[in-house]
């Protein structure tokens, strides 16, 4: 999350706000352009506003700063009286910084998309696409210790699917792994956003709900849970779904109490055969 809040500033700006200072400096640098006159060259500088709006807003709005600084640059060429043989080889100087400066806005953007995706990979269970163990750690640590500043409430719902074997064993693995990534998914769409979703491992996963009583998570996990049921049966496959419900009041407590507890209590449910939500009182 480090990397991520540093790849995102300024771009937490508004909109309006960084493409004006973009603009700016595409006037500064003009400006300068045009003292030092043509004999030295200082086209190379209009990158830096490209670059920033590039990375930060990318897309049409990297085009725009391109194509302005590309008029930029010509007019401040022609304001300092720079004389060229034929008028064609203005045009064709115009036309060649223009291509260079959309050639690194495009470049740039791309490296970003590439960035944040592999950024993105790495917080990512692969099968699943809902958050891995590495993440979910980190997460849930970071929103304990908010909980307990903040005196707010945090829950945590560890959630089993039941009867992988028989689905692996009688339609195969690909049919395993279908009904995992459906699960997740599901899990996903039916939470609210700030829910914080993971794989603990195997057909584990983990539910963690910032600011939520036990009272209001117990309900959001058996919604989760009605929906994972209505799926599976639609493919008429006997799996169920078990889950165990922690709550963090706002005192001092650690990720692995939580875990284990829940765990505990999902672990009652599945052994006892049931399909069922427990929670603490």
């Amino acid at each position: 999350m480090r990397i991520k809040s540093i790849i995102e500033f300024p771009g937490k700006l508004p909109k309006p706000t960084l493409t004006l200072f973009g603009l700016l400096m595409v006037l500064a640098i003009g400006g300068l352009d045009t003292i030092t006159s043509y004999d030295i060259s200082i086209s190379v500088l209009y990158l830096l506003p490209i670059i920033l709006i590039a990375w930060y807003e990318g897309g049409v709005p990297a085009s725009l700063i391109s194509i302005f600084s590309a008029i930029t640059w010509a007019t401040s060429d022609l304001v300092s009286g720079h004389l060229y043989s034929h008028i064609t080889i203005r045009i064709w100087n115009t036309v060649m910084v223009l291509a260079m400066y959309l050639f690194v806005a495009y470049s740039v953007t791309t490296v970003k998309k590439l960035f944040l995706k592999e950024h993105e990979h790495a917080d990512t269970d692969e099968l699943t696409g809902v958050a891995n163990i590495k993440f979910f750690y980190e997460q849930a640590r970071n929103e304990i210790s908010r909980s307990i500043a903040h005196k707010q409430p945090l829950t945590l719902a560890c959630v089993d699917v039941n009867n992988m074997r028989y689905v692996n064993d009688t339609f195969g693995h690909i049919a395993g792994d279908y009904l995992l990534h459906e699960a997740a998914q599901i899990m996903r769409s039916t939470l609210r956003s700030s829910a914080i979703i993971s794989r603990l491992g195997g057909a584990k996963f983990a539910i963690l709900l910032p600011e939520t009583p036990n009272e209001n998570a117990t309900v959001a996990i058996n919604n989760v849970q009605e929906h994972l049921l209505a799926a599976v049966k639609k493919k008429s496959w006997p799996v169920t779904f078990s889950a165990g419900v922690v709550t963090c009041d706002g005192s001092v407590c650690t990720l692995d109490e939580l875990i284990a507890k829940a765990e505990a209590r999902m672990n009652t449910v599945r052994d006892a055969g049931l399909d069922a939500v427990t929670e603490n009182v």
